[in-house]
């Protein structure tokens, strides 16, 4: 007998049960860890939307600050250089107080970001250069699933500038508060700052103004708004929300999603003129289906209408930017006179905690 021999047979490999049994270990720890870095990566993308509304908040601040006023959200289509024309929207209008003044400056806010044109319909004007290549990070939501663009046909008129057939325009997933509908802290009274006007009802009661032409549209005439006319606080009154997720599965509904994208804030005879801001007539992430005793597809199925809800890709609610500059995190099933409350700036009913 050898000393130093042995009868042991050494195993340099894992037998096929070990593989598998490792495998569905693996496996397990995965399932278990998947959706713990989807709430993170979820919460990451979240707080990333606050922070764009938070800098829009800080920019109608400054906004305010240079020019007294809040920007318009809305104006009525007025003779221009090119002839009838709509002007710049309030997310362009802010643009210098957001670090994109060389966006900005390559358009003229007092004359036409979209022109009525001989082809007979609303084409991008002679700020086309900005439209089509400025793209503001800022204005999309991280989460949100839907396009950042659309292509939209020029006029014959910016052609002969050097612009061709058509062109990519930024889509916005934001829109400004146009008001309440109803009455804040009442959810059928209609306001007295409403009227029908196009595509859907339009208001007076927001956080910024309406300016419309007297002889066009509602009979009443908007008026722009400031820090004095918030009478209920800044606190108390919603001025951005977000339209950052699909009506349905495959339904864009943004405000945005219009005439010029996030440049243009006019308004015109057509029924998809209305642009970037939302008068409220449904509660946040409002479904298809009868709200109020409305018909279950009115001004809630298609972006033409200017009453669209606000509703995020963010699960349970929808981020808001406050008057006063703060951004919050609102419930879709937060009570709704309490949400039409917040969308009036001067209905006198005490908000509450929401």
């Amino acid at each position: 007998m050898l000393f130093g021999s042995s009868n042991t047979t050494r195993r340099n490999a894992f037998t096929l049960v070990e593989l598998l049994v490792v495998i569905a270990i693996i496996g397990v720890l995965i399932a278990l860890l998947l959706p713990a870095v989807q709430q993170a990566r979820e919460a990451a993308r979240r707080m990333s939307c606050s922070n764009n509304m938070k800098q829009m908040g800080l920019a109608l601040h400054n906004y305010h600050d240079t020019y007294r006023t809040f920007p318009p959200i809305a104006i009525g289509e007025w003779p221009g250089s090119s002839g009838w024309v709509r002007y710049a929207s309030w997310m362009t209008r802010i643009l210098p107080f957001i670090e994109q003044k060389a966006a900005y400056d390559m358009v003229n806010v007092s004359d036409s970001t979209y022109d009525n044109t001989d082809a007979g319909y609303a084409a991008p004007a002679r700020g086309w250069k900005a439209m089509a290549t400025a793209r503001v990070e800022g204005y999309w939501c991280p989460s949100s699933p839907l396009k950042k663009t659309s292509s939209y046909p020029t006029s014959s008129a910016t052609q002969s500038l050097g612009a061709p057939a058509t062109i990519d325009i930024q889509i916005p997933d934001y829109a400004a508060n146009g008001g309440s509908v109803y009455k804040g802290g009442t959810a059928s009274t209609l306001s007295d700052k409403q009227a029908w006007g196009w595509g859907g009802y339009v208001a007076d009661n927001g956080g910024m103004g309406i300016v419309f032409r007297k002889d066009v549209g509602p009979a009443f005439p908007g008026q722009p708004t400031n820090f004095a006319s918030l009478t209920d606080g800044s606190s108390n009154t919603i001025m951005v929300g977000e339209q950052s997720n699909y009506l349905n599965k495959d339904h864009d509904a943004r405000a945005g999603y219009v005439n010029g994208g996030f440049w243009s804030g006019g308004t015109g005879t057509d029924s998809n003129a209305l642009s970037n801001y939302t008068a409220t007539l449904y509660p946040i992430n409002a479904v298809n289906v009868a709200w109020m005793g409305m018909a279950p597809d009115w001004g809630l199925d298609t972006y033409v209408f200017n009453n669209t809800a606000f509703r995020s890709a963010h699960p349970g609610g929808a981020q808001f930017t406050l008057g006063d500059g703060s951004t919050r995190f609102i419930a879709e099933t937060i009570n709704f006179p309490t949400y039409t409350a917040l969308m009036d700036r001067a209905d006198g009913v005490p908000v509450g905690d929401f």
